[in-house]
């Protein structure tokens, strides 16, 4: 529904516009993306404990903006 995912990467939920592999729902661990708030290269964790880190404050407005333009 909205062009960003979120993401476990870096001690916290950043959120990505980065493609997800096909028929995944969440990026597998191991995987590299770009985060809203500019980092390159991060390495997802799509374990449990990972999901229950806190947002990361800049990829959170980042995500709120798009969220608001997308729905009007």
């Amino acid at each position: 529904m909205y062009p960003f995912h979120w993401v476990p990467t870096n001690a916290s939920r950043h959120a990505s516009t980065d493609r997800r592999p096909e028929g995944t729902l969440a990026y597998p661990t191991g995987t590299a993306v770009t985060t809203l708030c500019g980092l390159s290269g991060q390495v997802a964790d799509n374990s449990e404990l990972a999901w229950l880190w806190p947002s990361c404050p800049e990829c959170y407005r980042a995500a709120v903006e798009m969220a608001r333009a997308t729905v009007g």
